[in-house]
């Protein structure tokens, strides 16, 4: 193995862009490739973070020196590239939820454990040291067996309207905290009743809000609330939560830019400076964190942190809350 490994980019969006950047920064790896649908999108990233812009996947994946791959396309497109990336013997990074079907899921994974490569989806949460807190007093027994919990996830309209079409805010937002739920209790969710809303997206049409009462398999109730409707004028982009409460105690984790306020004079804005951070010419935070991690797994041949099985997991309860809210009835998650 080279002293760096090298790293294509699949997907060039915002979090494509900012994986890029990382891969470029990290002293243990180097960016050999990028590639978008937008040919000048992939010019515009090569050249500013100094690497090569492929004009295919395949390209992408076969430059000379690629060794893992960050797959950052449209959650409906993670197969195709993932797939790909492990035949081509590439340890696959992708972007959470690990697809949007079971079928996906398990064609993601049945393909990188026949290439022996390592996958991991980017459930960047779990890199964000206020939920690993929770995770460490839970499972330490500190607040006794779980009795309720609370997760919200909001975000503001613009992130609706722009993603609203291809996806919905159950997947694209509540994966996150399914995926953490069940990390922090160590339970897994068996049952869902959900309802939804759709007034400022109709015109999409999207949902507005889907919320989730959940059951987990010890036995706690929880709730699940999330919406991409908030005003855009709001001072947080992100308002999320986290409560677990136990028969010996409680957690809380508050996101959403409680650390730094920026105000001018007419609005006060709270951004998040804990997942993404641009300090002193290069990238911080989460997922510089998330990043580093799976190159260390890499290079020790260890198992990432975010196993393929928990990641499927969080797909399935995203898709037993929409055949809740299409059926009206509660519904078991499937497997």
């Amino acid at each position: 193995m080279a002293e760096q490994l090298g790293a294509a980019v699949i997907g060039l969006g915002m979090m494509g862009e900012r994986h890029a950047q990382v891969w470029a920064e990290l002293p243990t790896t180097r960016l050999v490739s990028v590639y978008d649908l937008v040919p000048e999108r992939a010019a515009q990233v090569a050249e500013q973070l100094g690497c090569a812009a492929a004009g295919g996947l395949e390209e992408a994946l076969g430059a000379e020196g690629v060794e893992l791959v960050s797959v950052c396309t449209d959650d409906q497109s993670h197969r195709d590239a993932c797939v790909a990336a492990a035949q081509a013997g590439r340890h696959v990074l992708v972007e959470k939820p690990l697809a949007t079907t079971l079928e996906d899921c398990d064609a993601i994974i049945a393909a990188c454990a026949e290439a022996d490569v390592k996958l991991m989806t980017g459930h960047i949460c779990r890199f964000d040291p206020r939920y690993v807190r929770c995770r460490d007093a839970v499972g330490a027994g500190e607040i006794g067996e779980a009795v309720q919990v609370f997760a919200r996830r909001n975000n503001i309209v613009p992130s609706g309207r722009r993603i609203g079409p291809r996806t919905s805010v159950a997947m694209f937002l509540g994966v996150h905290d399914i995926d953490l739920v069940q990390w922090i209790t160590g339970e897994r969710i068996t049952r869902v009743y959900a309802e939804a809303t759709s007034k400022v997206l109709a015109d999409i049409p999207a949902d507005d809000t889907i919320m989730t009462v959940f059951r987990l398999e010890g036995g706690a109730v929880g709730v699940l609330e999330t919406c991409w409707v908030i005003p855009e004028g709001s001072p947080n982009s992100l308002d999320a939560r986290l409560e677990v409460v136990g028969t010996a105690g409680r957690v809380a984790a508050r996101v959403g830019g409680e650390e730094f306020e920026q105000h001018s004079t007419d609005r006060a804005k709270r951004m998040d400076i804990v997942y993404w951070i641009e300090m002193h010419g290069r990238g911080h935070g989460g997922l510089r964190r998330q990043l580093e991690h799976f190159a260390e797994c890499i290079v020790a041949d260890r198992e990432p942190a975010i196993s393929a099985e928990d990641a499927r997991s969080a797909v399935a309860v995203a898709l037993a809350i929409h055949r809740s809210l299409e059926s009206g009835e509660p519904c078991a998650v499937g497997t």
